[in-house]
């Protein structure tokens, strides 16, 4: 039975759209693994990630905002992530988003199964 969008909590919306996006996200691993060749356009297609954030991820990029291909790095902006000095403790906010086809495709099955959770 369909439940309508003002019964449910926006917490848990918040929660299904994550999981959704991670999902996809391994949805995306799963399809660069599996899909044969280095350069095609099916690969292309399914595992191109359109990355943005601020933060230092292990890869030394500031600030990265562009498409991800294969082999290829993102452009690059010195924009400096958040940094919290409380002088006992210093903490250094970052945030980064991939975002591709299967991405989408596990967020919008998730809010497919959302829309029929109680």
């Amino acid at each position: 039975m369909n439940v309508g969008l003002k019964e449910k909590k926006l917490g848990t919306l918040v929660l299904v759209v994550v999981l959704g996006l991670l999902i996809g996200g391994y949805l995306n691993s799963l399809a660069t693994a599996i899909i044969p060749g280095k350069n095609n356009v099916v690969k292309t297609f399914f595992t191109t990630n359109i990355k943005f954030g601020i933060g230092d991820f292990g890869d030394r990029e500031i600030l990265s905002v562009g498409i991800d291909e294969a082999g290829k790095a993102a452009p690059k902006k010195q924009i400096r992530p958040l940094v919290i000095n409380l002088y006992a403790i210093k903490f250094l906010l970052g945030f980064q988003l991939k975002i591709s086809f299967m991405s989408i495709i596990g967020l919008l099955i998730s809010l497919y199964i959302f829309r029929w959770y109680r």
